[in-house]
């Protein structure tokens, strides 16, 4: 026994119907990796950030169902009141800002390597045999791919792990796997396709990037790849894991990235037209970071209108891609640290309850 946990896995979520099925999903994909961590002797952490938790509802915290005892593996519960989220841009259309969230739990994570996750996927038993070895390099970040799989049968869900494991990975899938970046963009060509759904780096990583990046909006459009090139500006190699190395992810209707509609206007695309064919791709690239276009909004959050990828995502990766250091967009007290959250245990591993080693005389 360590200790503390070796990993910490943060998820968020909040119980408002906001998918069919979800407490079920979060549920199922919550134990079922505990389950995998545990059978793997892995010390680890999860912990589940309740935000925002709808008046009319119980906390997902109350309903998602979890073991009791386990030797291995710690489960946590953090709620987040909702006058924490009221202060965003389209707070009432969107009930969650996840990049805001996951700080939350990255902020108060034990474990010396800590990875993000949505809260209902699932990791093929490679990614878990590949933790298990416990040799991670802490001047490394961690990606593997995302395949998104559509369930057509909700019984996948009564299946035992092994069972389900084995089904997810039968099932056709869509995968994101690393996609090479537009030359002229000039970044580092890192692994940001879905990477939000798996990153793991060191604790010390996380807490000199502050996190994820500020955003005053519900959108946090593109806060999980800055955090891969902040990174790499600060020296972090990225490493791929094999492709068996897989995190499942349910397909449904409000995945984020099927909702992004990009707003040109007749300018716009005329004067982006001249500046590709006449003088470069290049010469097109800086006048969208200049004059931010085009803009970004998500379907159902229609009050809010988002930043360009080459304003917000772009013109920051090619500076550091070019030597210059980031610096953290977030205060001091990012993750809510200044503020007294409610914390629950919802699983106790033999760890934590563990007695400290004596001292040396």
């Amino acid at each position: 026994m360590t200790a503390g946990p070796y990993v910490s896995f943060v998820t968020y979520g909040r119980n408002d119907g906001y998918t069919p099925g979800y407490v079920r999903r979060v549920s199922r994909a919550t134990a079922c990796l505990a389950g995998q961590l545990e059978r793997a002797g892995i010390d680890a952490e999860i912990i589940i950030v309740d935000w925002n938790a709808p008046p009319d509802r119980p906390r997902l915290l109350d309903v998602v169902e979890l073991p009791r005892m386990l030797r291995h593996v710690n489960v946590r519960g953090i709620v987040v009141d909702p006058k924490h989220h009221d202060r965003f841009a389209g707070a009432r259309e969107r009930g969650l800002h996840a990049g805001e969230a996951a700080n939350v739990g990255i902020r108060r994570a034990r474990g010396r390597f800590v990875t993000p996750k949505a809260s209902d996927t699932f990791f093929s038993p490679p990614t878990i045999a590949r933790l298990a070895r416990c040799d991670l390099d802490e001047d490394m970040m961690y990606r593997i791919d995302r395949h998104d799989i559509v369930i057509e049968d909700e019984a996948i869900w009564d299946l035992d792990d092994d069972a389900l494991l084995a089904s997810l990975q039968r099932l056709p899938s869509v995968p994101h796997s690393w996609i090479r970046q537009s030359e002229h963009w000039r970044l580092r060509n890192l692994h940001t396709n879905a990477c939000g759904d798996f990153t793991l780096m060191a604790i010390r990583h996380w807490e000199r990037l502050r996190g994820h990046p500020s955003d005053d909006t519900v959108l946090t459009l593109d806060i999980d790849s800055l955090v891969l090139h902040a990174a790499a500006a600060l020296g972090v190699q990225e490493c791929r894991w094999p492709d068996d190395c897989r995190v499942y992810k349910p397909s449904h209707g409000n995945l984020s990235n099927a909702r992004v509609i990009p707003l040109w206007s007749g300018w716009q695309r005329i004067l982006d037209d001249f500046l590709s064919r006449k003088v470069s791709q290049h010469a097109a690239l800086r006048a969208r970071i200049l004059f931010d276009y085009p803009r970004r909004k998500i379907r159902g959050v229609e009050s809010v209108i988002g930043p360009s990828i080459e304003r917000n995502f772009v013109a920051r990766a090619s500076r550091w891609a070019q030597g210059e250091l980031p610096y953290p967009s977030q205060p001091a007290n990012w993750g809510l640290a200044d503020q007294a959250l409610e914390e629950r245990t919802l699983c106790r591993a033999g760890w934590e309850t563990a007695p400290a080693s004596p001292e040396p005389a």
